[in-house]
């Protein structure tokens, strides 16, 4: 009954000891590792989404002068045009990153603005009593962009949403529109 008793005080003795450095272990190990949120590598990185991509029509600097019809209007080959982005100063404060990652995610190339010289002379018609004009259009790209950052514990704080309408890159004809216009 001794040696059982002796036994049990050794193995309670033992693991005693064994419990208390296994307690300083992981004590020492819970402060070393710190917060929960340190496993979140994405904290403090800044991002942009591009999402509800459509395509517009943007008016350029172009067009004709009015006239009463019946007759026609035209703008002349060798004309210049100018075309720029709407955009809120927050965009236009980082419009390469902005118009970078927009042209990445559409799969065109838009910017912040384009400017060439008319290829052809286009002709179009006014009816009778209508006074109107004809402007030039330039394709353009119109979507949301999301700036944000990731925040402990990985979630997401925005630091802003806007709308962005942005003309796509080519001078190609298939890119411009002319219309009448009162």
């Amino acid at each position: 009954m001794k040696r059982r008793l002796l036994a049990s005080s050794t193995a309670l003795a033992l693991a005693s000891s064994t419990a208390v450095a296994l307690s300083a272990t992981t004590a020492s190990l819970v402060l070393t590792a710190g917060p929960a949120h340190a496993a979140c590598t994405e904290a403090g990185n800044t991002y942009h989404s591009i999402s509800g991509a459509s395509s517009v029509w943007k008016a350029t600097n172009l067009s004709s002068s009015y006239i009463t019809g019946p007759g026609s209007v035209s703008i002349t080959k060798g004309r210049s045009w100018t075309v720029s982005a709407s955009m809120t100063a927050s965009v236009s404060a980082e419009a390469g990153v902005v118009f970078a990652k927009a042209s990445s995610s559409l799969g065109i190339t838009v910017g912040a603005s384009y400017s060439g010289t008319q290829s052809f002379t286009y002709t179009l018609n006014v009816d009778r009593g209508q006074t109107m004009r004809m402007q030039q259009y330039k394709s353009a790209r119109q979507f949301t962009v999301h700036k944000y950052r990731v925040v402990a514990p990985c979630t997401t704080q925005t630091i802003y949403k806007s709308s962005v309408t942005a003309p796509v890159a080519s001078n190609a004809d298939q890119y411009f529109k002319y219309a009448l216009v009162y």
